[in-house]
């Protein structure tokens, strides 16, 4: 017979559900409890709560314990009644130490820390370190005083020796007492510093005697006296740098001017023959003996230039005081080529200036030739003039048309009304004129008969320095007042006859002298271009003057005869200029 098993039920979805929820909710709470159990250990490593009650009951202090720190007290006490009445004495400050000894010994046999005693311990020391010091620093104290008094009085050993005892005594205080107001590091290095002074000071003294006792020999021109005192200068003045290196009287500076003086010493006696033909070749030379005086110069720089080369750090050695006499022998050489070149200078102007300008090319051609020399054989000469080489070159590049510039000049020249001496150009430079002087032509409106625009009051005044040169005779910008005295009064002056304005040009300069002229026949005082004034009572750094309005003006401000100031550099198209010869 067959046996049948009955095969087992399966489970059904809500009973697996249910099961696996117990698990998970036995181990929850498994794991927390873990956790509480983790955290009840680690509490009982901790710190433990302390049962103050027991502790007490067990550290109790022995009597005999504690009377040592109320005889502590007691002690301090009696110091308070005795300093109440007196000030403290030695016996005073014993009696403070015992009670601080006291106090220490009490703490050391108590078993746990009291804050109390111990603040009150350090309390006492303090005020044992303050009380012990005190007679220290009055004495160290006192003894400074008396050291300084010394000192005054220049009794700089006993001075030294009282500032020595000062300091011991601040010593003292600073390694045995820290904690009292006494201590003082500073004041310590002070009286180190003093005491030292004190030592450098009559050595410094000294070392500046011997300075003064060999500049004295030097005057005398004992020179081995002198190198002798100053070698003994320099010694002291090198100990005082190695052993007082903090004090005043150490000084680098000062040691080194004592080496270059004690230079100077051993070359002060070539300095003095240096010095003895230099004013035998200034005698020679006040004797017009210039021969002998450029021999005694070149001579002088000779030995200038030995004492240079041995004594290169002397204060007596100088390349500029070889180049001076080189200068002077030079000058003394060239003094008959330069009287001639001077009277020759002399005599072009006076040819020029009387129109003889035939024989003045003659004569430049000679200054041409005695310039040359000059500058060739004598280089340093003082006699080199730079201005005169400029001026003779010039003249000489403009020799051929010497005549016809003068003539031009002469013919364009009026009188100034009131003004004797002087005489002004008639119309503004022309740019023709310009260009025939200055060989350039800045001007922006261009044209031979137009004014000369665009030209500072520099330049201007180049131009007069130029024609001066041609013209034998002295050439400037007119003043103010001589350019007022030609214009005359315009009380009944038509301007639109005499004036190119804004009212009748297009804002540019028209040709000169094609207005009809002022009553005193100059031409365009007023419009046309501004012009510049000489401007005598200004100083150099400080701006120009041009005056008289220009073709861009209004006749009503024309008629003002407006001045306006310009820096002496400025060129502008409505500024231009016309000049004031001498005649006499």
């Amino acid at each position: 017979m067959a046996i049948f098993k009955k095969s087992p039920r399966p489970r059904m979805p809500h009973e697996t559900s249910w099961l696996r929820r117990l698990v998970i909710t036995f181990s929850v709470l498994l794991g927390a409890a873990a956790i509480l159990a983790g955290f009840w250990f680690l509490s009982q490593l901790g710190p433990k709560s302390v049962d103050y009650i027991s502790i007490s009951e067990q550290a109790v202090i022995p009597d005999e314990v504690k009377a040592l720190q109320q005889e502590s007290v007691q002690l301090e006490a009696q110091l308070e009644e005795i300093l109440s009445m007196r000030d403290a004495n030695e016996q005073d400050v014993a009696l403070l130490k015992q009670a601080l000894d006291l106090q220490e010994e009490y703490l050391s046999k108590i078993s746990r820390a009291d804050s109390d005693a111990t603040r009150r311990r350090d309390e006492l020391n303090k005020r044992y370190q303050d009380l012990a010091a005190e007679g220290m620093r009055q004495r160290s104290m006192l003894l400074e005083t008396e050291a300084e008094k010394l000192a005054r009085n220049q009794e700089y050993e006993a001075a030294r020796e009282k500032y020595l005892a000062a300091l011991e005594a601040q010593n003292e205080i600073n390694e045995n007492f820290p904690l009292s107001s006494s201590y003082n590091i500073g004041r310590s290095s002070r009286l180190d510093r003093q005491a030292q002074f004190l030592v450098a000071e009559p050595l410094y003294r000294s070392s500046v005697e011997m300075e003064a006792e060999a500049d004295e020999l030097i005057l005398k021109e004992d020179w081995d006296t002198a190198e002798l005192r100053l070698k003994e200068a320099i010694s002291i003045q090198d100990q005082l740098n190695r052993e007082y290196r903090g004090t005043n009287q150490a000084s680098v500076s000062r040691l080194e001017e004592l080496r270059v003086k004690l230079v100077g010493i051993r070359s002060g006696q070539s300095y003095v023959e240096v010095q003895r033909l230099s004013d035998l070749a200034d005698q020679s030379q006040a004797k017009v003996e210039n021969l002998q005086a450029a021999s005694l110069y070149q001579e002088a720089a000779r030995q200038q230039r030995i004492l240079n080369d041995k004594y290169p750090d002397s204060p007596y050695a100088s390349s500029e005081r070889v180049a001076e006499y080189q200068r002077k022998s030079q000058t003394a050489q060239s003094f008959e080529l330069g009287l001639e070149i001077e009277r020759n200078d002399d005599r072009l102007t006076r040819l020029l200036s009387e129109r003889r300008t035939f024989e003045a090319v003659e004569v430049i051609a000679a200054l041409r030739r005695d310039i040359q020399q000059m500058e060739e054989v004598f280089p340093r000469s003082s006699l080199n003039d730079e201005e005169l080489q400029v001026k003779i070159r010039y003249l000489n590049l403009v020799q051929n048309d010497l005549g016809f510039i003068q003539d031009r000049i002469y013919s364009a020249l009026l009188p100034i009304p009131e003004v004797d001496g002087w005489k002004m150009l008639r119309t503004e430079v022309p740019q023709a004129l310009y260009s025939l002087i200055m060989g350039i032509n800045p001007s922006r409106n261009s044209g031979d008969l137009n004014p000369v625009d665009s030209v500072s009051w520099t330049e201007a005044k180049s131009f007069c320095d130029r024609l001066a040169w041609i013209m034998g005779k002295p050439v400037r910008l007119p003043s103010e007042n001589e350019f007022r005295l030609a214009l005359g009064r315009l009380r009944y002056v038509v301007l639109e006859d005499h004036v190119w304005s804004a009212a009748n040009t297009r804002g540019l300069a028209e040709p000169v002298a094609t207005k009809e002229p002022f009553a005193s026949g100059f031409h365009d005082l007023l419009g046309n271009v501004s012009e510049w004034l000489e401007s005598m009572d200004r100083f150099e750094d400080e701006d120009a003057r041009h005056i008289g309005g220009h073709a861009q003006d209004r006749l009503e401000a024309i008629f003002t005869v407006p001045v306006r100031d310009a820096p002496r550099a400025e060129r502008n198209r409505m500024t231009g200029f016309r000049v004031v010869i001498a005649v006499d």
